[in-house]
């Protein structure tokens, strides 16, 4: 049995920090993508109104959406690579 208890300690201790690493992963993604997200909006707020003039809106709007989710999904692939290669 004292095996078997070893097993059980090593096996919860890996749940545990999985769980940690995907709680790392998503919330500090998240936390990102909401900094890259005000920096955009902040910088394309302040743009001079020749910039709306000539930009159609659609552009704008796709190069917002097209940013932030290659951040969600590579930073976070990323994020989670990094952690599995330093276990």
């Amino acid at each position: 049995y004292q095996y078997l208890a070893v097993w059980a300690i090593v096996y919860l201790f890996a749940i545990v920090l999985m769980a940690v690493r995907t709680l790392w992963a998503v919330y500090g993604g998240a936390r990102c993508s909401r900094k890259l997200f005000s920096l955009m909006l902040s910088g394309v707020l302040k743009a001079p109104m020749f910039y709306f003039e000539t930009t159609p809106l659609g552009r704008i709007l796709n190069r917002f959406t097209y940013d932030v989710e290659i951040l969600d999904f590579t930073l976070i692939e990323n994020m989670v690579e990094a952690m599995m290669s330093l276990a």
